[in-house]
């Protein structure tokens, strides 16, 4: 049984999950480029809050 446990639980040791390979679109602003960098959208239950995606460089 608690090897079972093992593999069904989170690993403690892993510290944080990874983040994702590319940004999420933010799913309460859908009309807008806000971009989650830390994974999916958490915006309706008070997660972090998204980022407006970098730009090519600075306005001219």
């Amino acid at each position: 049984m608690p090897t079972l446990l093992r593999l069904l639980l989170p690993d403690p040791r892993a510290g944080h999950e990874p983040r994702p390979a590319e940004p999420v679109p933010c799913a309460a602003r859908p009309g807008t480029p806000f971009r989650h960098l830390d994974g999916p959208c958490q915006c309706f239950f008070g997660g972090p809050a998204p980022e407006f995606p970098p730009s090519a460089g600075s306005p001219a």
